[in-house]
């Protein structure tokens, strides 16, 4: 892989120079100075508030990215011209490598601080967002503290032989070293050595992912993926166009340093972490991020740690949960190790963006409850901040609280009218309401906000396909399908708009060309299967329908859809008592699922 293009480190070097910074002093001859980035968690993802060309926006955070980059799509919807890479210039990720083009930023700004002909690699996966990488993460030592909402680059001056651990005081702290290259120098990454089961493999934090770890190393850490308990996962994407299978793996230890982590649940994906020879095991993922503070001290060549609180690993994001480590870790502790233990880091936060962004973490953690406490006191310093009752609008859905968060929706477009997130955030909790019509009319207000190659405009199309709109669907799919064909997302794009085309049915030979190439792409997914047997019911084929649907019910008995329409082909093959009898299950199971099928005509 090509050494980064230098005006980074020079730009990231700039940063301390041209914002208000301040010190901190760990022993009277160490000096800290920081510069700080506000981190919003969406959902797992840490997002920082940047300017592109004058135009506020945010973008994620990914140590896990060797230079900042972003998907062709979003470059276009940034108004920024490409120029071609260099020819050798080839990237790596999980589900393969691509090639890459360049986007040069005139003026970027990061928290006030004015940038100028910043480079980002554009290309690969659309991941949602741009990536600010290590060019820039790495210019300095690295500061995590996600749980509270900051991101550092400090530069520290004689500090050799401090503890870095400045915030834990006399609180329990770990260290790991950094790990150097195979030259002995130290790399400007973020590896580390961490024990599996007791044996040693080659990870890397990576605020880009949850922790992943690849089949080599677990089958080394003695793991047979055959065994009972092992689940099996699909669908495990990076920055390649190719998805890949996994599994869900109990282990007996996770050893980072010196804290012991026992009995975890962890992802193994069936292959590498990338193609590269040299590429790490395993990524310490946002998930381990947002349960510690890390300090990287690249002088030291160590990353010294606390425990914040919450399940340092999680497997998917539903699983994220805050927990208690002193009970959910087994008692009995094998000599000379740690049981981590929640560090009281600093005051309860005073102002308002902090508020949120705590609230933020909580919400990434599943503390629901803590996430309303906070995001309701920062409604109550800046209750014209539009954010703020978005955030609560999610916590208030993830709690059950439709109304609440309805009204915090009501709130929030006053402020800010022209937010698509908020129109269709709000579309969605209307026809959760059944108040479809003003669904529609809040769904056709996103649209015309969201530009037409973003993927945030399938999410459109998904809503107008259950508004009974199907046929005002499937043009939205030209340009978002175009911007992606390199994208592991294709599959699903065009799987969304056969879906569409069957739902409306309409120009259904191109539908099933769509569902066609979405099964090569997905891997015969059950969802495509599910889209391809209603075009051809449409098509008055219904044994073809009726294959697809036993193939769709095979994978899950109780998918109430897919148990109406194999009753309806039934039914139309002449095995009326078999169609009848799936068509009463499926009524049992969904009471709504005819209205549905009413929507399009796919009632007797």
């Amino acid at each position: 892989m090509p050494n980064a293009p230098s005006g980074w480190i020079w730009v990231a070097a700039g940063l301390l120079a041209l914002v208000p910074v301040h010190a901190r002093a760990a022993q009277a001859k160490c000096s800290l100075r920081a510069f700080t980035m506000p981190v919003t968690m969406e959902g797992l993802r840490a997002s920082v508030p940047v300017k592109v060309n004058g135009v506020e926006t945010d973008f994620w955070i990914d140590s896990g990215a060797w230079f900042s980059i972003m998907s062709k799509a979003k470059a276009d919807e940034l108004s920024l011209r490409l120029r071609n890479a260099p020819g050798y210039l080839r990237l790596e990720g999980i589900g393969g490598s691509f090639s890459a083009q360049v986007a040069t930023i005139k003026d970027f700004a990061v928290v006030g601080a004015a940038l100028h002909d910043v480079d980002f690699i554009v290309g690969g996966s659309d991941a949602g967002n741009g990536l600010i990488g290590r060019n820039l993460l790495t210019a300095f030592d690295t500061e995590f503290d996600l749980a509270h909402g900051e991101l550092k680059l400090d530069s520290a001056q004689n500090c050799q032989n401090t503890n870095m651990a400045y915030w834990a005081n006399d609180k329990p702290f770990f260290t790991v070293r950094l790990l150097p290259d195979k030259q002995g120098e130290l790399i400007k990454d973020f590896q580390l050595p961490v024990l599996l089961n007791g044996i040693e493999v080659h990870a890397e934090i990576d605020s880009g992912a949850v922790t992943l770890i690849s089949r080599r190393a677990a089958e080394r850490a003695g793991i047979d993926l055959k065994a009972p308990g092992i689940k099996p996962v699909n669908g495990l994407r990076g920055f390649g166009r190719h998805f890949q299978q996994g599994w869900i793996v109990p282990f007996k230890s996770v050893d980072i340093g010196d804290e012991k982590i026992l009995n975890p649940k962890l992802t193994v994906i069936d292959g590498g972490i990338t193609d590269a020879a040299d590429g790490p095991d395993m990524l310490l993922g946002i998930d381990f991020l947002l349960a510690h503070h890390l300090y990287v001290s690249r002088a030291q060549h160590l990353i010294y740690f606390t425990y914040s609180g919450g399940d340092p690993f999680v497997t998917d994001a539903a699983s994220a949960r805050p927990h208690d480590p002193a009970t959910t870790r087994p008692p009995a502790i094998p000599p000379g190790t740690h049981l981590v233990q929640a560090v009281n880091e600093r005051p309860q936060s005073q102002s308002a963006g902090d508020l949120a962004r705590e609230g933020a973490a909580r919400l990434a953690l599943k503390d629901t409850p803590g996430a309303i406490k906070d995001f309701s006191r920062a409604i109550d310093l800046a209750p014209d901040n539009a954010s703020y009752y978005k955030q609560r609008a999610v916590a208030r859905m993830s709690a059950g609280d439709q109304l609440g968060a309805r009204n915090d929706l009501n709130q929030a477009i006053e402020h800010a009218p022209k937010d698509p997130d908020l129109r269709l955030f709000r579309a969605e909790v209307r026809h959760l309401d059944k108040d479809d019509s003003g669904a529609w009319a809040d769904a056709a207000a996103a649209k015309a906000l969201i530009p037409p190659q973003s993927l945030d405009i399938a999410a459109v199309a998904a809503l107008y396909d259950e508004l009974g709109h199907a046929g005002d669907a499937v043009p939205l799919f030209g340009d978002v399908i175009a911007a992606h064909r390199d994208d592991s997302r294709l599959g699903s794009l065009l799987n969304g708009r056969c879906w569409s085309r069957a739902l409306a049915g309409v120009e259904l030979d191109d539908a099933l060309a769509d569902c066609n190439r979405a099964l090569k792409l997905t891997g015969k997914a059950s969802a495509v299967l599910d889209s391809r047997a209603l075009v051809q019911f449409r098509r008055k084929d219904y044994a073809a329908a009726l294959a697809d649907y036993d193939a769709v019910l095979k994978e899950d008995p109780k998918a109430a859809w897919s148990l109406y329409m194999r009753g309806k082909t039934l039914i139309a093959l002449g095995q009326a008592d078999k169609g009848q009898a799936d068509r009463k299950a499926a009524l049992t199971l969904d009471p709504d699922v005819q209205k549905r099928a009413k929507l399009y005509a796919l009632t007797d």
